[in-house]
């Protein structure tokens, strides 16, 4: 058995080890020389796009001239407005060329939350594609906004090296994560930062021009970032993948008809996709790497890797944040057993040291317990408290071994669906509404043992809270996953001897959730019986009428992919992802189905199988000549300075 921080990639990957930050200029320079030695390559592809990195460069290009054409210059910051798709890569690769740095608004959230980020920021332009544009001008009404198809349609020089106006120590990006004060918080980072998380994860996995990693993060995640440029930066195949549109069972077509390399996703995303591999038989006999993270892996989830994946596909567990990106790294064969049944923080990777410190401030030596504190130089600026520590909040523990375990947090910050969510701005959000006195948000883990908010709620005096209409006003705040499933209305809330809040003293948010009536009852004929199991099996609950609202019974979009992948199974194959958005009851999703106007996820997939096939040949064609496996011997390595 064993357990390493990096694979041995050579051959089967082509992959080269990443240069120090310091040598490889900008995240720009290094995309450009990546696309001087692969320019017919596959560098994003899309079920709707196919583009190489020489047309990726050119649109790129494009997008950056005419950026400075409109009067931005280098240091300014850039608001994108994209959904998940190829535009975005081509948008942002042109701000960063541009010398600009860019600042991802996800357009499934909030209006008010993207004003305020945007605000924040200080956006000087945001540019949107063309659906995106009324949103864009409520967002930034004093601000320019720029349509992405007019600026990618610009002619331009697509020049070289002196067209390029970023600088190693420029900014990059801003994201936004989840803040204690009630507003999300922004993180800055630099191009020579950025180039050294890349190394990390390019060096980490073994990424080389031969992979194809699939993008499943949204581009205001850190994730995002990591894949973003682990591909682009070495010449591989980046696939963002739109979970909403494909559904699981959509996700999981699509990457075995592209012989996906790579995958890296929440475990909760994994976790249904290893589900609807084993429900429909499908193989993914290409996948060499399952980079996993947003929670803790354990021994079933090797287990599952085990059962659908070939003997030389690894699996990566990561730990980090959005302030040090990949500070510690595992990488495990298929044999590995943790030794708790848990698998353990992985080492510090290159350039970084990782120590836990005690109540005191002082260092743990030896066996013990203490807050996880990451030292390096390539930390998030303004993240930290002397330039190159950053106090992670996070507790674990040292075993005799060395081996670190997370056990929980220090402050009340918690990962749903594999994204932080500060429960301080939750609770601030629930008590500016109205009929709300008091709120406290605690996790949970739900029936099907995956991990949920509940809010515990004490009504103004002569209010009824009704959850149906709190989780209303809730999404129009804040993004979906840090919207709470479970809602208990309470007298009082419990406090202690010394009048704190007694947080172990609330009651299990399951007990107390009402359900309603038998979706079994008069009315419901074969196909409403069908949705309703299915609805009961992912929701974990006894029974659902025929007109509650899945997401006011605790629904997710997560849940809803389950849903999907389960009805496309069984009952309705041509259901698409979002017409479960749009048909939330059973009643009106029966009716969707039955009507025969529900779109096709299977013909989304045959036209991408189709483009495939007319664009992708030789790649395809080259492909199945690689062997099934790593031809070489997979020798414990580190990467670890």
């Amino acid at each position: 058995m064993t357990a390493t921080t990096a694979p041995a990639a050579g051959a089967f990957t082509g992959h080269r080890p990443f240069p120090p930050a310091e040598q490889a200029g900008t995240l720009v320079h290094r995309f450009l020389e990546q696309a001087a030695a692969h320019p017919g390559r596959e560098a994003v592809v899309t079920p709707e796009a196919r583009w190489t990195y020489q047309e990726t460069a050119a649109r790129a290009a494009r997008v950056a001239a005419s950026l400075a054409a409109a009067g931005l210059r280098p240091g300014d910051r850039v608001g994108l407005l994209f959904a998940h798709g190829a535009e975005m890569i081509a948008a942002l690769l042109g701000v960063l060329r541009a010398g600009l740095s860019y600042v991802p608004l996800d357009a499934a959230y909030p209006e008010q939350r993207l004003a305020f980020m945007a605000q924040d920021a200080g956006v000087r332009a945001l540019v949107a594609t063309g659906q995106h544009l009324p949103l864009a001008r409520q967002l930034v009404r004093e601000r320019p906004v720029l349509a992405y198809e007019e600026l990618v349609g610009r002619e331009a020089d697509e020049g070289g090296a002196e067209a390029v106006r970023a600088r190693p120590d420029g900014e990059a990006y801003v994201l936004y994560t989840s803040g204690s004060t009630g507003q999300p918080k922004p993180v800055a980072q630099l191009h020579r930062n950025v180039l050294h998380h890349a190394r990390v994860w390019t060096d980490g996995l073994g990424i080389g021009p031969l992979d194809r990693l699939t993008l499943q993060s949204a581009y205001s995640w850190d994730s995002a970032v990591q894949d973003t440029f682990a591909a682009l930066l070495n010449g591989a195949a980046l696939y963002p993948v739109d979970l909403k549109t494909l559904g699981v069972s959509g996700l999981l077509q699509w990457m075995a008809d592209e012989d996906i390399t790579v995958y890296h996703s929440t475990l909760p995303v994994f976790r249904a996709l290893v589900r609807a591999m084993e429900a429909r038989g499908t193989a993914l006999p290409a996948m060499r790497m399952l980079a996993l993270g947003g929670d803790t892996l354990h021994l079933a989830d090797l287990d599952a890797v085990r059962r659908a994946f070939a003997a030389h596909c690894r699996v990566a567990g990561a730990y980090g944040s959005t302030e040090c990106s990949c500070a510690l790294l595992r990488v495990a064969d298929r044999d590995y057993r943790p030794p708790t049944g848990v698998f353990p923080l992985g080492f510090p990777v290159t350039a970084t040291q990782v120590w836990l410190r005690d109540a005191h401030g002082r260092p743990v030596d030896g066996a013990g317990e203490g807050e996880l504190v990451v030292q390096s130089d390539y930390l998030a600026p303004g993240a930290v408290a002397d330039g190159r520590t950053y106090r992670t909040g996070d507790l674990a523990r040292r075993l005799p071994d060395g081996t670190l375990l997370l056990i929980g947090r220090r402050d009340f910050q918690v990962k749903i669906s594999g994204i932080r969510v500060e429960t301080g701005e939750v609770e601030s959000a629930l008590k500016e509404l109205p009929g709300v006195r008091e709120a406290v948000v605690m996790p949970f883990a739900d029936r099907l043992g995956e991990r949920q908010l509940a809010a515990y709620l004490v009504a103004a005096d002569g209010a009824r809270a009704e959850p149906a209409a709190l989780r209303a006003a809730l999404r129009g705040v804040l993004p979906d996953h840090a919207v709470p499933t479970a809602y208990v209305l309470l007298d009082a809330l419990p406090l202690t001897p010394n009048h704190k809040i007694d947080r172990a003293a609330l009651p299990d948010p399951l007990a107390a959730r009402d359900t309603g009536p038998a979706a079994g009852a008069r009315g419901a004929g074969p196909l409403e019986r069908a949705v309703a199991e299915a609805w009961r099996e992912v929701l974990g609950t006894g029974t659902v009428a025929l007109d509650d609202n899945f997401f006011d019974l605790g629904g997710t979009s997560l849940r809803v992919a389950a849903v999907h992948e389960r009805l496309t199974r069984t009952v309705a194959p041509g259901l698409r992802m979002t017409d479960l958005y749009r048909a939330p009851t059973i009643r009106s999703l029966v009716r969707l189905i039955g009507s025969g106007q529900e779109d096709s996820t299977a013909g989304v997939a045959r036209g991408a199988r189709r483009r495939a096939a007319a664009r992708g040949g030789t790649r395809r064609a080259a492909a199945r000549t690689r062997p099934a496996g790593p031809p070489h011997s997979q020798q414990p390595g580190g990467t670890s300075d």
